[in-house]
């Protein structure tokens, strides 16, 4: 990618301008159900906190909706009543699954911290509710397991928020340029993002100090920030298996760490891999993704083939209001750089992604949620990165059929 380029700034700067963002989305809307004489979609939020409230926000863009919410702490209760007062809020979660019978298009958003995943996910699911879980989606690999399996079980969907980049109009093109063989045979990837100073709970969001905890947080930026990474690019590529050959983890101490929390998760990640694709080729990907290291930020994106390469933006705020796709062929021995450019997207769209695919997805329509195959498979990617990176071996992840 060009320096200086949108693709760039976006990355570098998209944890600061989220909290920018997100101002107007939590601002207090009207949530009555109105519009057509279907069933209204039902939308619990397991949680009422910020995230939970963007949930809420997209549930806006619904044609009839009813909005509940449950959250132990009254605070973040009085907060979200102020914000959405149509909603029913409880203090208890499962008095508020409880408090009717679920109907097909009931959703659970599971909207708490990621400790807290696998046992509201798995009480949502087993009140015969389709379910939305945040990232990360488990803590573990058997967590994740148990949930997709209780899923099948009750014959419910089950979906993580991985897929919240992918409202993004140039992953499709990208997907068609690389199916199409307009880059020849793939063979190298690089995805790229490093901010210096960034880190949850400090820098960013400092009073949830649960990301410092890798108890309770699960990781650092690989499931914080790796998941949509792997998520975006995984979408345009789609590799049937994953070897892991080299990785790393670090957490770079600096003079804002704060002196009375032990940092137990990582701020700097990457790693070796090869991809293989549907087509039989192999990619090799470099990947790295830092919230907190010792140098300048840097973002970069592009996919190289044997007659052609790519690079697009894919994280908001976009100049010129586009997204750009660089498409790079050779030209009588010489590169051309043949432009093409999207609608641009911002945080509204990327944070209403998740609950609004979701309600494709159980609504028959097509949809970007993960299948619970893929899902599986993008999560075991992550958990094998830090895996390699703690014992120093090579790790093999395969797409189940």
């Amino acid at each position: 990618m060009e320096a200086g380029t949108p693709a760039e700034l976006s990355g570098v700067k998209a944890h600061q301008l989220a909290i920018q963002y997100l101002e107007p989305l939590l601002s207090p809307v009207a949530l009555e159900p109105t519009g057509n004489l279907e069933a209204p979609w039902r939308i619990y939020l397991f949680g009422a906190g910020a995230i939970a409230r963007l949930h809420a926000a997209a549930a806006k863009k619904l044609d009839r909706y009813q909005l509940f919410a449950a959250d132990p702490s009254n605070e973040a209760r009085e907060s979200f009543s102020k914000a959405f007062p149509h909603a029913k809020v409880f203090e208890d979660a499962e008095v508020m699954l409880a408090s009717s019978p679920a109907q097909d298009r009931d959703i659970v958003v599971v909207a708490v911290p990621p400790w807290l995943h696998h046992s509201a996910a798995l009480a949502s699911i087993r009140s015969k509710r389709h379910v939305l879980c945040e990232k990360p989606v488990a803590l573990s690999q058997a967590e994740l397991d148990d949930l997709l399996a209780a899923a099948r079980n009750t014959g419910r969907h089950f979906g993580d928020c991985s897929v919240r980049f992918l409202c993004n109009d140039a992953l499709g093109r990208a997907r068609e340029i690389v199916s199409s063989g307009g880059i020849g045979s793939p063979y190298h990837a690089r995805l790229v993002n490093r901010n210096p100073r960034i880190r949850p709970g400090i820098e960013f969001q400092p009073e949830s100090k649960w990301f410092l905890d890798k108890t309770q947080a699960g990781g650092g930026i690989s499931f914080d920030w790796g998941v949509y990474d792997l998520s975006m690019l995984f979408d345009v590529l789609r590799p049937v298996a994953v070897h892991v050959h080299h990785a790393y983890t670090a957490a770079p101490p600096t003079g804002a760490d704060p002196p009375d929390c032990n940092i137990t998760v990582e701020s700097h990640v990457g790693a070796a891999m090869s991809l293989e694709l549907e087509n039989g080729a192999t990619v090799a990907l470099d990947f790295e993704r830092a919230s907190g290291f010792h140098g300048e930020s840097q973002s970069i994106l592009n996919v190289d083939g044997s007659t052609g390469g790519l690079s697009w933006e894919w994280c908001p705020p976009f100049e010129n209001d586009s997204v750009q796709l660089m498409h790079y062929v050779d030209v009588a021995g010489k590169v051309d750089k043949r432009l093409e450019q999207f609608p641009a997207f911002g945080w509204d769209e990327v944070h209403g992604r998740p609950l609004l695919a979701f309600v494709d997805l159980v609504a028959g329509r097509d949809s970007v949620i993960l299948p619970a195959r893929r899902l599986a498979f993008n999560y075991a990617v992550l958990l094998a990165i830090y895996q390699c990176a703690a014992d120093g071996k090579p790790i093999d992840v395969h797409l189940k059929s």
